[in-house]
């Protein structure tokens, strides 16, 4: 069965999505994330969406041909009203069709007895919330009590349920943990990844040096061989946040995502390639930049 191959539309940084959205099924992407955390910064709020809002949002998806499989929300748990909005986004989830709400648990580095059980029981909560409509949450290995695997397991093994799980992204384990290697890192939770983001770096701890997949550190060829022991089937969704100070053009971003996807292939994934026609149309300077 082929590999479901996603991406964010955070690999345009700087950019709006729908410009991610235009560009993606010309590099062979179909399955995208929407932006919905509820900061005032995403492009994208539940709250502002009636039904013909959203009709018509879903309606210019598919004019794009592009499918949502994610719905990105980090919330913080601790914050009541986060939780109100996480709720929220998983009926926005839904709505779309998408499979998984990424979120963080909370950002807090360290919390005490108190915080802890109130993030066990929200998140028991807000599971049986998901899975009552076919939404699983997926827990982002970010800053916070999430940020490598096995403060991961912890967490998991402590709120024990089938909808709460990992989005396990490979570059983040640098980029918040000393001395952490995500190929090895990954083994202690793999079973209870529901999504990855694919993202390589060539920095450290506090390092913004998001490179294309496989000009970095990251061994994605052990980190594809333990998830597949598990039976992971995906999404494997692209972020390929860039590097501090760059400022590419939008072609530029579609040649790097081109790049990734064939590094990806040649490691042992399994998803078709566009037609040559289509990259051409997809990488055209007058069309993207």
């Amino acid at each position: 069965m082929p590999d479901l191959i996603a991406a964010s539309p955070n690999c345009f940084l700087g950019y709006e999505p729908f410009v991610a959205y235009r560009h993606f099924p010309a590099l062979g992407i179909r399955h995208v994330e929407v932006p919905a955390a509820p900061n005032g910064t995403s492009a994208f709020a539940p709250e502002l969406m009636g039904p013909d809002a959203l009709e018509s949002f879903q309606e210019r998806l598919r004019g794009f041909g592009v499918e949502p499989v994610t719905v990105g929300a980090y919330c913080d748990l601790l914050r009541s009203a986060h939780v109100d909005a996480l709720r929220r986004r998983i009926d926005f989830a839904q709505a779309l069709g998408a499979r998984n709400v990424v979120s963080d648990a909370t950002r807090q580095l360290e919390v005490d007895a108190d915080q802890w059980r109130r993030i066990v029981n929200t998140l028991r909560y807000l599971g049986d919330y998901a899975a009552d409509r076919g939404v699983r949450i997926a827990l982002e290995t970010h800053g916070g009590i999430t940020r490598n695997g096995q403060l991961c397991a912890k967490l998991l093994d402590a709120v024990d349920h089938d909808a709460v799980g990992i989005n396990y992204d490979t570059g983040n384990i640098y980029y918040y943990n000393e001395g952490f290697d995500p190929a090895e890192d990954v083994k202690l939770i793999a079973s209870r990844v529901v999504q990855v983001h694919l993202k390589d770096t060539r920095g450290g701890k506090g390092e913004w040096l998001f490179c294309g997949l496989g000009e970095g550190r990251v061994d994605f060829p052990a980190i594809l061989k333990t998830l597949r022991a598990v039976g992971f089937d995906g999404p494997w969704s692209l972020e390929i946040e860039g590097e501090r100070g760059e400022d590419l053009s939008r072609a530029q971003n579609a040649q790097r995502i081109a790049g990734s996807l064939d590094y990806l292939r040649s490691i042992g994934f399994d998803f078709a390639a566009p037609a040559g026609a289509e990259v051409a149309a997809g990488l055209q300077p007058s069309e993207t930049s």
